[in-house]
């Protein structure tokens, strides 16, 4: 009996395992009238091999330029055959509130900001997103919320461009308008890089609730006024944040394990600025990070007709080395000494031999389950005993 049960129970997972389908998508198809099973029939949109793919099945994608996708939580993978240098999401040129990849089941944030609308975000992590570039163009949207993920899943994808400034003058006077971006949201990123993208301060930020495992965090800006942070009740492991700038704290509410942050400035108008807050560090490098507020002062001006009064905006620009009280730091390295990366200007933030950094960090089960087994490079992850502080291992 035992082992018709187990005939039975083999046939029945071979069943299940049969009915997984790939289809396939190529932009340079003519329309979606082809059933997608093959590459000769493929769909010419992703989302057209979205609607019909059930749960298990995987959507493999040729190199083209695709439009925004939603997926609502569905069960299934979609990779860019050749990846993300070649497969492209992009923004379209209509002005509309969008995510380039929502994949998780939308929920809507109601506005409370007057005219300003929200996008929709999705939560769910069924969906894998494999080898895409997200870009938005720095093309304008008309709104505050184009979004890069919401939602899922993603690996060794790159989101860039999100959000644009524009200039308007009227009145006699010139204004900046920022549409904001939120370049990832509810999502589970890894090996994936972000990159200038620009966010409004005054909105939710520019990464929120994710998990970050081995990713890069740079040249982003955060624009406008308020105190949203960088990144937002996030989760990070093995990642790099370097060169970002933001009117408010580069974290809030985070938690970081064996992170790199080097060389990012947060601008405020008030003293009080916090570069972090309410976050939580272990086994992290951070060095070379400054926090610069802007005090306006009048200044007596003497010239050969007299002295006038003149307004005059003086910079303050200090090394905050990331001790801001309400944060814990453990095994961190946040001192003035060099760490000894292998070439902090040309983007090189590896250690090099007799860094302070070696063999000085420390990590719970749980810590270290999460960080796993590669560092930001794909190095072996803790050579010996003792993991190195900082995204790289030496």
């Amino acid at each position: 009996m035992k082992k018709l049960l187990t005939i039975a129970l083999a046939a029945l997972f071979a069943v299940c395992a049969a009915e997984a389908k790939t289809y396939y998508v190529n932009a340079s198809r003519p329309n979606n009238n082809g059933n997608g099973l093959k590459p000769k029939t493929a769909k010419k949109t992703i989302q057209a091999a979205i609607n019909i793919a059930k749960k298990g099945d995987t959507i493999l994608v040729y190199p083209g330029k695709y439009a925004p996708i939603k997926t609502n939580d569905k069960k299934i993978t979609i990779k860019a055959i050749k990846g993300a240098s070649k497969t492209t999401i992009l923004k379209p040129a209509k002005e509309q509130k969008l995510a380039l990849a929502q994949l998780g089941k939308t929920y809507t944030i109601r506005s409370t900001s007057g005219t300003q609308s929200s996008a929709p975000l999705a939560k769910g992590s069924n969906t894998l997103l494999n080898g895409f570039l997200l870009d938005g163009m720095n093309r304008s949207n008309g709104y505050y919320d184009l979004i890069g993920i919401s939602g899922g899943k993603a690996t060794s994808c790159c989101i860039q461009r999100l959000g644009h400034t524009t200039v308007v003058t009227t009145g006699g006077s010139t204004y900046s308008y920022n549409d904001s971006a939120t370049a990832a949201a509810n999502a589970h990123l890894v090996a994936c890089v972000l990159k200038s993208n620009k966010y409004l301060t005054t909105g939710t930020g520019l990464i929120s609730g994710c998990t970050l495992q081995r990713c890069r965090i740079q040249t982003n800006a955060g624009l406008g006024w308020g105190e949203a942070a960088t990144l937002s009740s996030c989760h990070l492991y093995n990642c790099l944040l370097t060169k970002n700038s933001s009117d408010g704290p580069l974290f809030s509410s985070s938690a970081l394990v064996n992170c790199t942050v080097a060389d990012n400035s947060i601008v405020h108008t008030e003293e009080t600025t916090k570069f972090s807050k309410n976050s939580k560090y272990w086994n992290c490098i951070l060095k070379d990070n400054t926090s610069q507020w802007k005090e306006t002062k009048w200044v007596e001006i003497e010239s050969a007709t007299g002295s006038n009064w003149e307004q005059q905006t003086v910079e303050h620009r200090v090394e905050v080395h990331n001790v801001d009280s309400g944060n814990t730091y453990s095994k961190t390295y946040k001192d003035n000494r060099n760490p000894k990366f292998v070439n902090a200007d040309k983007g090189d933030y590896r250690l090099r031999k007799g860094s302070p950094c070696i063999n000085q960090g420390k990590l719970t089960a749980a810590q270290k389950k999460k960080l796993g087994s590669l560092d930001l490079a794909g190095a072996k992850r803790i050579r010996g005993k003792v993991v190195d502080m900082g995204c790289y291992e030496y």
